[in-house]
């Protein structure tokens, strides 16, 4: 608490070069990236660090294969690239994993298609990762006595990343490594908004613990406050061309369901694909994706 009480002091009393709003994996990173670079950061959020989108995920890493029916390709080698980079970066937190899909009987595309398609991913992603594999119904069997592959036509394994650890730890240590570069951070600090002023950004602020209201001043504004982007900018006067719109996914969690390190992926009826990812003693069972109207709706 006394390094929070120190960082408040000197929220409102000194000038910084950037102010992070929001202290999900996007401020985190952009405050790490930038106090490392020699930049005076200040990093606030309104709850918890990480508290929110960021410690709510399937603590997957991927280079976004799913795009690749929609042919987004360059979207695709971008996400394998970042992966990528991911996985030399952080070696002990980001780690390959097998994924293990099965296909039924009359899906809109055959097993051997689909296999062709993780081969290109697997070279869209420059070959970094292991090779896919194409699975007979009775290699399946073998490998996964857990699936049931009745009116399966086949399948195939291919590879992307995870988080070892957790999503919310792995958010909080580029806060810390910001923290190690100079950032100013403290959590429970909503932002009441910001105005642009002739020597940068004014940004109306307040400790939500004591209720107390603070002025933070900075050259440059850094809103990353996730589905709370669009909100932020309408306190701030900011118009932009694209807004949010929200989903909520459910995940089940489970006792182990295998013991391989494997995630097991299925095509639902209408197409979507459904996970069962191992986590510790636990599987993961998701997602569904359900339209909302606000991020807190559950």
């Amino acid at each position: 608490m006394k390094l929070r009480t120190n960082n408040l002091k000197k929220l409102s009393h000194e000038q910084f070069d950037v102010l992070v709003v929001g202290g999900g994996i996007n401020g985190a990173v952009s405050a790490a990236a930038l106090a490392a670079r020699g930049a005076k950061v200040a990093l606030i959020d309104k709850r918890d660090f990480a508290g929110f989108t960021s410690q709510q995920s399937s603590n997957l890493a991927w280079g976004g294969i799913k795009y690749m029916e929609t042919y987004e390709f360059g979207l695709v080698r971008k996400l394998c690239m970042s992966r990528n980079k991911l996985m030399r970066s952080y070696p002990s937190t980001v780690k390959e994993i097998r994924f293990f899909t099965t296909i039924k009987k009359g899906f809109r595309y055959p097993p051997l298609f689909l296999y062709m398609g993780t081969l290109l991913y697997w070279l869209m992603g420059n070959g970094f990762t292991r090779l896919p594999r194409y699975l007979s119904a009775t290699k399946i069997n073998q490998e996964e006595s857990i699936v049931n592959t009745e009116g399966c036509s086949g399948g195939f394994e291919y590879s992307d990343a995870y988080l070892y650890d957790n999503d919310a730890r792995f958010v909080f240590n580029f806060i810390r490594s910001a923290m190690n570069y100079g950032c100013i951070a403290a959590n429970y600090v909503s932002s009441l908004g910001s105005s642009r002023q002739e020597d940068g950004w004014v940004t109306s602020a307040q400790d939500e613990v004591t209720g107390e209201k603070m002025t933070i001043r900075s050259k440059v504004l850094i809103n990353a406050c996730g589905p709370f982007v669009d909100e932020h900018n309408q306190l701030s006067g900011q118009k932009t061309d694209h807004h949010h719109i929200f989903s909520k996914g459910i995940h089940l969690i489970v006792d182990r369901l295998t013991p391989s390190q494997r995630v097991l992926t299925f095509f639902a009826d209408d197409g979507r694909l459904f996970f069962v990812i191992p986590m510790g003693s636990k599987t993961c069972l998701g997602t569904t994706d359900t339209r909302v109207t606000r991020p807190e709706s559950v």
